[in-house]
């Protein structure tokens, strides 16, 4: 009797699975890999991230308002330029 898997080991192996699975997903979302010491959003992922359309967003590019690279139609921001252009736009309570 030993040897015969049960239904509630099938139940438990089946949510722990998925457990992992939502959490590996999780971690591809929001983990970045570095390239060159950076760390890049797309488009859409930036545009995500600070609630604003994508066609604001390529307004600040067009108006010099935030660096970005452009590799073959596909744009990328650096998190250290995402970082200035935030902070050049802040603005203290008064």
């Amino acid at each position: 009797m030993k040897d015969t898997i049960r239904k509630c080991d099938i139940e438990n192996f089946y949510a722990d699975s998925l457990a992992i699975l939502e959490l590996v997903e999780r971690l591809s979302e929001e983990i970045q890999p570095l390239f060159l010491g950076k760390r890049f959003y797309t488009d859409a992922q930036l545009a995500d991230k600070l609630n604003i359309s994508r066609r604001t967003l390529q307004e600040y590019r067009d108006s010099g308002l935030i660096a970005y690279y452009r590799l073959d139609g596909k744009i990328l921001y650096a998190d250290d330029d995402v970082e200035i252009f935030l902070k050049s736009t802040y603005r203290p309570r008064y």
